[in-house]
């Protein structure tokens, strides 16, 4: 019960504060270059245990409800599926099988700051950058592509360690 709750928080919450807050903040020109979307955060801190179905079809309606606020007509649904499927390749390309226990949600306490670095630092850097690859639909700018990805992924990571320090106990 508790641990539903949660969830439903983290869900909930995520999605309000990247609404609200984070795609309220308006830097001017630099705008452009200050975007970042932590609503991946929700899919990839889940526990090893929860369905790839599953995961998907929680994906799907994260991804419609942050579409229909952000107007951006199935452009986060699309990534946030994406990385919802590739959330194992991901993984297990930086650690093996054993190394983490299945029924432990995948956070900075759990898995230790090198794995979250790696991990969810790789796994953004690939949802900005397919995010923004769709959005312009060009190869034209690459080197602004790139840059742009790597600045979000950055901000996401410290803002997801923040909200981490302050939201989930160390057990």
């Amino acid at each position: 019960m508790i641990l539903e709750f949660k969830n439903i928080a983290w869900f909930l919450g995520l999605i309000i504060f990247q609404i609200f807050v984070i795609d309220a903040i308006d830097l001017g020109t630099y705008s452009y270059f200050f975007s970042p979307i932590i609503i991946a955060f929700y899919i990839l801190k889940q526990r090893l245990s929860t369905t790839v179905f599953q995961l998907l079809i929680i994906a799907f309606f994260m991804g419609m409800i942050t579409d229909i606020f952000r107007n951006t007509l199935g452009l986060n649904t699309f990534v946030l599926l994406m990385i919802t499927y590739l959330k194992p390749t991901f993984l297990y390309s930086i650690t093996s099988t054993e190394d983490i226990e299945k029924d432990v949600e995948l956070n900075i306490f759990n898995i230790g700051i090198l794995r979250f670095l790696l991990f969810f630092g790789s796994s953004l850097f690939f949802y900005h950058l397919l995010f923004f690859l769709i959005e312009q639909f060009s190869f034209q700018n690459l080197f602004t592509l790139l840059l742009r990805s790597l600045i979000n992924t950055i901000s996401s990571l410290m803002v997801l360690l923040f909200l981490q320090y302050v939201f989930i106990s160390r057990k």
